[in-house]
């Protein structure tokens, strides 16, 4: 006899199956400092991609406040961005890459990273995420956690 069941069964036995749950990911401490960064890191080239269409470009936060009564609204609110790039005197652009305000540094005392044109903000900025992800800048983001305790994490 044929039953569904058994249709079910040697469908799902197709599938690779884990143990790993969404929030696993970030579960580690090292997991968490890096997903900051890389969406740190992704701010700054939707930044960059807005100047260069000369677009502005703005970050908004969902924030309750009490109004006089004392009654809680969510209001959506402006948050100051900060970019990383500058332009020096000469149009060469640099880069700093930033745990919260505070700098990374790439190599020791080396925390500025030379890009030149402005055309080369984004790949670099892709590639210092793909760096992120790899876990290249660990034992940096470790010793800025180690330096400011738990604000960084």
């Amino acid at each position: 006899m044929f039953l569904l069941e058994d249709v079910v069964m040697s469908a799902l036995d197709k599938l690779k199956l884990s143990e790993m749950t969404r929030r696993a990911v970030a579960a580690t401490p090292e997991g968490r400092l890096r997903h900051k960064l890389v969406e740190a890191i992704n701010q700054q080239i939707a930044a960059v991609e807005a100047m260069q269409k000369g677009e502005g470009f703005e970050i908004r936060r969902k924030r309750w406040t009490k109004d006089g009564e004392g009654n809680k609204t969510l209001q959506d609110r402006l948050v100051k961005f900060r970019p990383w790039y500058w332009q020096q005197a000469n149009g060469a652009f640099m880069l700093e890459v930033r745990y919260g305000n505070k700098i990374v540094e790439i190599k020791p005392k080396k925390t500025a990273i030379e890009i030149g044109d402005v055309a080369e903000l984004v790949p670099t900025l892709t590639l210092v995420r793909d760096a992120v992800v790899a876990g290249e800048l660990d034992k940096q983001l470790a010793a800025m956690k180690g330096r400011f305790g738990k604000k960084l994490a």
